[in-house]
């Protein structure tokens, strides 16, 4: 995890969103955002074209990941809602040092991709981090592009029909850098395998769970790492059987995703 000190403003105002974040988890007794979602694992093809000083995201190579997908705002279906996309690169630093991307439905559109836009399927939109990240003096979003070579099959609602494309092992998504002004090029491919036990859907993602010369930057970004800790912790403690369900999720991650993944 990065260990770059936040601003003193960064960390009144991530108290102030987190305290708000918190009186929403208590109020649903669950998460404040993202209330429910599905986790997969995922493998991470990486093409060596990323920002030079980000040694994951610009050194060519396969990482296993877990990807969750879920509904942010928790409208009922079926409203489309702004679908979010948390990718955790497990141990992308070494042994417990994972990489976490926390993305939303948005559009390949320079300003417009700083925004989220709701969806009604999985593969409808891009996503981005929305707020930018820094590697090597470049500043940039990252976002993943729906990959028009996967499956799209018929469903009753977006869950459905992603895991029935993740069942025929052909769903990918491709990930992507963009200016903080430009439009997403790809730099990799994420490829959706199996659907995971529904204990992950507590995983704790953070985007200050990061390294490898890769720092979101920002006052907003610097805030997030507090108001994160303090959403989290209050669905801990409102939630039944939170706090276990979290460390649950935090004892299943280790050490079973974590293994070399096996080439196809």
């Amino acid at each position: 995890m990065s260990e770059h000190p936040r601003s003193p403003a960064a960390e009144l105002l991530g108290g102030s969103i987190g305290a708000v974040l918190g009186a929403i988890a208590a109020v649903r007794r669950g998460k404040a955002v993202h209330p429910h979602g599905a986790a997969y694992s995922a493998r991470l093809v990486v093409d060596g074209s990323g920002p030079a000083g980000s040694t994951l995201l610009a050194d060519p190579g396969e990482h296993r990941a877990l990807v969750r997908f879920s509904r942010s705002v928790g409208f009922p279906r079926p409203l489309p809602d702004l679908l979010g996309m948390a990718i955790r690169v497990l141990d992308a630093y070494g042994d417990g040092a994972h990489q976490d991307f926390l993305l939303v439905t948005s559009a390949d559109i320079p300003i417009v991709h700083h925004i989220f836009l709701p969806a009604g399927d999985v593969q409808q939109r891009p996503y981005t981090s929305s707020l930018p990240y820094r590697a090597g003096g470049e500043t940039f979003l990252v976002g993943t592009l729906p990959d028009p070579r996967s499956p799209r099959p018929g469903g009753s609602d977006e869950m459905e029909r992603l895991a029935r494309a993740a069942a025929t092992g052909r769903l990918r998504f491709n990930l992507a850098v963009a200016p903080v002004m430009g439009r997403f090029r790809p730099i990799g491919e994420i490829w959706i395998e199996s659907p995971l036990p529904g204990v992950l859907d507590a995983l704790r993602f953070n985007p200050w769970n990061t390294g490898g010369g890769l720092d979101p930057v920002g006052a907003l970004n610097g805030a997030r790492d507090r108001a994160y800790k303090m959403s989290q912790a209050a669905w801990g403690r409102t939630q039944s059987r939170g706090a276990e369900l979290q460390a649950a999720a935090d004892r299943h991650l280790q050490p079973k995703l974590s293994e070399p993944s096996r080439s196809e």
